[in-house]
């Protein structure tokens, strides 16, 4: 074989690698935005004069600052009772495109203080 095409081969297969750990980085981290939002929600939430209500937003804000225009389709879910749980699911931005990104999916919990 010609040792252009092993170098075409060779430079592709590297290229590939990179953006799957680039990939894997974008993911790793917006699961961590993600994550803290939700127990920023859950934490609003569970307090004694919270609610769901407040939870949600506080997840939202929480998103909105940290995560900016690169969290597509956020969806909020709290559920109330003696364990509260705010559970977030967002797409996560691709490196290659915004299209290629995974969907995340997060929930926090904490102890009602009512």
């Amino acid at each position: 074989m010609d040792v252009s095409v092993e170098m075409l081969f060779g430079t592709v297969t590297v290229l590939m690698a990179l953006l799957l750990v680039f990939e894997t980085a974008a993911y790793w981290h917006a699961r961590n935005v993600l994550d803290d939002a939700a127990a920023d929600g859950a934490r609003v939430a569970a307090a004694f004069d919270g609610s769901c209500t407040d939870g949600i937003a506080e997840a939202r804000a929480a998103v909105d600052r940290h995560a900016g225009s690169w969290a597509d389709d956020v969806e909020i879910v709290c559920t109330d009772g003696p364990l509260v749980v705010v559970s977030i699911r967002a797409t996560t931005p691709g490196v290659v495109g915004d299209g290629l990104g995974m969907r995340a999916s997060v929930s926090e919990s904490a102890p009602s203080e009512r």
